[in-house]
């Protein structure tokens, strides 16, 4: 359709990747340029890329079926200045074209479980051409996401991963729309992200009934930032609308505080607490109160935002957190731990000698604390215990009912267990050398927990709940994997590289084995190397580029304990 066409496909596709990654979720973006004539009918369905991925005489006439749908929609409801304009009838035109490109795809798609997104098109010489993503079915319907797609005939998202894919797939319009298409969607995965939980907290706010309510996000970003009198934020919000049925009331301000005032905001938000929540609307606070237990979750319009401090805050309904926020930078929420990979953490380094269960409940025990605190699981409790005195207050050995545990972790520093729960030390300090292996954007008690398991704690568990409501588990234990998977892996990439595939199937395969690099035995590394260095001279020699990269190596922490089926 035009040169450079495959490059901006790819850049798109690159794009919708890292944004996703960074949010939190993998969902294989697979990205596609469809072409259709504009004028001339006897022009074919051009696809980019040209494999296989479609039946393409499913795709003909579709500008047609879309102009009937168009003549047969409903007149609107609303006979105003808007709906009588042409912008209206484009864009209720282009939703039909939309409309019968996704379905036209869906049905000729020779892709396996893959769900289609199609941007906006764009007349390109001869082609009207559709930016399209192809994610993976099974992974975006395991994301928490609401039901209701539109209100007031609006589209809305979903979900935050899907805000994602329609960002980019309108950025990738936008570069289509130039004089000269480039070969380059000229935003970044930051961009991205920051626009799409704009999209996304908007069409949440739309939910409640509240029209052209945009800056929520903004505002809750600067409340999670404020402090008051020194103590971070910490509260709880119900986004409603006013008098909402379903939303009791125990206290209506007489004048109403605007959410686009941080300090105002905050102090509000300091009166939540003890059952009560902050009531807001979208755009002011005016009054305290609670979600009734007689609020039918099915009509999706009433919320909880919890600001957890630090600059975060969590967004969700019934229970399951849509979207966290972290100092700006979106993600989807995760389960704080999930107790199959903790009992199977606690088997891996205590072996038979863990009692799953006990520690378990106290890690709850731990999450549910409002302030920071660690607990510390170490093989030989009651000798460290002494060790790290006077850093710690030991106690006589004993297995800690809730209320005693909640009320000893409230000091500083740890408490410290053995592998069956049994309580010998509080107040702990950890020690540790600095061993370059921490993490500058976390916090010190993150950090000193990496620092003694490197030192005098190797062999221990630890668990962390930060300020910010942030839940770690360390040691982090890569998951243990099939043997076989790993080498289907490698097999495939080195069998794409001698059969001269096209490079971005090859770049596929390749960041395929980059993901599992932790699992490669050394010599799995060096066929990968090889390989990698013969597309590195076959492009040399094609194109005169070459691109370097950093070579696969063996990790020093990988055993056969990480394989499911070690021989």
């Amino acid at each position: 359709m035009w040169d450079g066409q495959d490059e901006l496909r790819w850049s798109m596709e690159q794009l919708a990747d890292e944004a996703l990654e960074r949010a939190g979720v993998d969902l294989e973006a697979r990205g596609f340029l469809v072409g259709l004539p504009e004028d001339d009918q006897d022009l074919p369905v051009v696809i980019e890329p040209s494999r296989r991925a479609f039946d393409v005489q499913g795709l003909d006439g579709l500008m047609t079926e879309a102009r009937s749908l168009f003549d047969d929609l409903p007149d609107p409801e609303e006979d105003d200045e808007f709906t009588a304009s042409d912008h209206y009838d484009a864009a209720r035109l282009e939703g039909c074209r939309r409309q019968v490109v996704t379905d036209a795809l869906t049905t000729s798609s020779r892709l396996a479980n893959r769900t289609m997104r199609v941007g906006l098109s764009v007349v390109v010489g001869q082609y009207r051409v559709f930016p399209v993503l192809a994610v993976r079915r099974d992974a975006l319907e395991t994301l928490p996401r609401l039901d209701r797609e539109q209100v007031g005939g609006l589209p809305l998202e979903e979900s935050f991963p899907e805000a994602i894919l329609t960002d980019v797939l309108r950025a990738a319009s936008r570069e289509l729309d130039r004089v000269v298409p480039s070969t380059l969607v000229g935003v970044d995965a930051g961009a991205i992200l920051r626009s799409a939980a704009d999209s996304f907290v908007d069409s949440v706010v739309a939910r409640t009934g509240q029209d052209f309510a945009h800056g929520l996000r903004d505002a809750l970003d600067a409340v999670s930032a404020e402090t008051y009198e020194g103590r971070a934020s910490l509260g709880s919000i119900v986004l409603a609308a006013r008098d909402h049925e379903h939303v009791i009331e125990d206290v209506r301000f007489e004048h109403e505080t605007a959410l686009t005032a941080p300090s105002l905001f905050r102090k509000m938000l300091e009166m939540s607490g003890r059952g009560l929540r902050l009531l807001t609307d979208g755009r002011s606070a005016h009054g305290l109160g609670a979600l009734s237990s007689s609020y039918d979750p099915s009509a999706q319009d009433c919320f909880v935002i919890d600001v957890v401090g630090n600059g975060a805050w969590e967004l969700s309904h019934n229970g399951k957190a849509l979207l966290r926020m972290d100092h700006g930078k979106p993600s989807v929420p995760t389960e704080a731990m999930d107790p199959d990979t903790f009992a199977d953490t606690v088997q891996r380094v205590f072996g038979k000698n863990g009692d799953a269960d006990t520690l378990w409940s106290m890690a709850q025990a731990c999450a549910g604390q409002q302030h920071g605190t660690m607990l510390v699981v170490h093989p030989n409790a009651g000798a460290e215990g002494a060790r790290l005195l006077p850093q710690a207050f030991t106690i006589e050995p004993t297995q800690l009912g809730e209320r005693a545990f909640s009320t000893l972790t409230k000091i500083d520093g740890a408490a410290l267990v053995d592998p069956r729960g049994t309580c010998h030390a509080v107040g702990v300090i950890l020690d540790g050398a600095a061993t370059g292996t921490g993490d500058g954007s976390r916090g010190a008690r993150y950090n000193s927990a990496i620092r003694y398991l490197a030192g005098e704690g190797k062999g221990s568990m630890v668990i962390i709940v930060s300020e910010d409501g942030r839940i770690d588990l360390l040691p982090t234990l890569m998951r243990r994997v099939r043997r076989e998977a790993i080498q289907v892996r490698v097999d495939q990439f080195i069998e794409a590289v001698q059969d001269e595939e096209d490079y971005e199937k090859i770049a596929r395969l390749e960041r395929a084995c980059e993901k599992v690099e932790f699992y490669l035995t050394p010599e799995q590394c060096d066929v990968v190397n090889e390989a990698r260095e013969a597309v590195a001279e076959r492009r040399w020699a094609e194109e005169r580029v070459r691109l370097q990269v950093v070579p696969v190596q063996p990790h020093p922490a990988m055993d056969e304990s990480y394989f499911i089926d070690p021989d």
